[in-house]
């Protein structure tokens, strides 16, 4: 991922945030004095990051659902013609926008995104550790599947809730259980819904080790 957010700018995001805001978006993970712990916040998005070339036509749209930082604007605008960044708490991306001159980006919240995202307008949808936070995924993906072009695709980052994460999350100083649903509940549901796999990765490996999965999904035919 060559397009990694500068940890100046990411304190200045966490100074604006309230401090639930700062740590949904990960930005205590980006900036953790453990090394190891850094690793891991910026090694999924390295893996779904190689997994967007693949899956976006040179000039693309791409809707990036629950966007956070805007941390994968820059990476996703390296192929993409258009990004729109859908989130309920938009003042850090804004931030990102605003300072690099992401012209190419558009900002929106959840309820202006499913106004605006025109049907079968969106090559690739990103959602990197959102879903899991989401009461009313049949909502989402039905959405999801709205926007989306027939061959284009869903991109997703989840958590698998094990011990390997727990125990990270407790390592990084999180505490409390507040998911809805883990990665292994969230790929069931896209799978009963009609979404296909098209690929998917374990981070940093597979079986108990694996804290992240991350996959891509085609749209429901």
């Amino acid at each position: 991922m060559k397009h990694r957010l500068d940890p100046a700018l990411l304190r200045r995001m966490a100074a604006a945030l309230d401090p639930e805001d700062r740590d949904e978006m990960a930005i205590p993970s980006y900036l953790h004095r453990n090394p190891a712990l850094r690793w891991m916040a910026w090694r999924r998005l390295i893996v779904l990051a190689r997994m967007i070339p693949d899956r976006l036509p040179p000039g693309g749209a791409v809707m990036d659902y629950g966007c956070g930082t805007g941390v994968l604007f820059e990476e996703t605008l390296q192929r993409a013609g258009s990004v729109v960044g859908v989130d309920l708490v938009l003042d850090a991306a804004r931030m990102l926008k605003d300072m690099q001159g992401l012209d190419r980006v558009t900002l929106l919240d959840p309820d202006a995104a499913r106004a605006q995202v025109a049907a079968a307008s969106i090559d690739l949808v990103i959602a990197a550790e959102v879903l899991e936070h989401i009461d009313d995924l049949d909502e989402v993906s039905d959405f999801f599947a709205r926007a989306l072009k027939p061959d284009g695709q869903l991109l997703l980052s989840l958590p698998t809730e094990n011990r390997a994460y727990r125990l990270g999350r407790r390592l990084a100083g999180f505490e409390g259980d507040y998911h809805e649903h883990d990665a292994a509940s969230i790929d069931a549901l896209l799978k009963r819904r009609g979404w296909r796999p098209t690929g998917r990765r374990h981070v940093p490996m597979r079986g108990p080790a694996c804290i992240y999965l991350v996959a891509a999904y085609r749209p429901p035919i």
